[in-house]
């Protein structure tokens, strides 16, 4: 009997390949293990440094399971905003607020303070949620939002 080789391209054979080792995060992705992250959750600029030039960061945010393993196979939206309890300073994300696209599981965010007198003990807050369009979360289930906060400190 002769043996018949399904996949007898090695594309072919690699993009199966690729498929099968996608298997077990889609599984835990459709079992709810989703968790956003936002790498730094926090910093803390000085509110002197702040009146003297633009502080920026730039916030590495991820959608992961529990164990922290990045779903690298999602490339859909995510819900960003923007806001502060401090009515001296406007800061700004890049890409802007609203839904933006994940790519590979990841979205890199730029949130800018702008030079001005801020006041000490203020926070700037960046909040990561599902998808507005979406109204049922990732893959049906919800995730919960995630923050990246900046206290002005001295």
């Amino acid at each position: 009997m002769a043996h018949i080789n399904a996949f007898p391209d090695k594309a072919q054979q690699d993009f199966i390949s690729e498929l099968l080792d996608l298997r077990p995060m889609v599984t835990k992705a459709l079992s709810g293990d989703m968790v956003f992250k936002c790498t730094p959750p926090t910093a803390a600029p000085s509110a002197a440094a702040a009146a003297q030039d633009d502080i920026v960061y730039k916030v590495k945010v991820t959608l992961e399971s529990a164990a922290g393993e990045v779903h690298d196979w999602y490339n859909g939206p995510v819900l960003l905003a923007i806001a502060t309890t401090d009515s001296t300073g406007a800061p700004t994300i890049s890409p802007a607020a609203g839904e933006r696209n994940m790519t590979n599981g990841e979205l890199e965010v730029t949130v800018t303070l702008p030079k001005v007198a801020w006041t000490q003990g203020s926070t700037v807050t960046l909040t990561v949620s599902d998808p507005a369009t979406a109204g049922t979360g990732i893959c049906g289930w919800a995730v919960a939002d995630k923050t990246f906060v900046a206290t002005l400190g001295e």
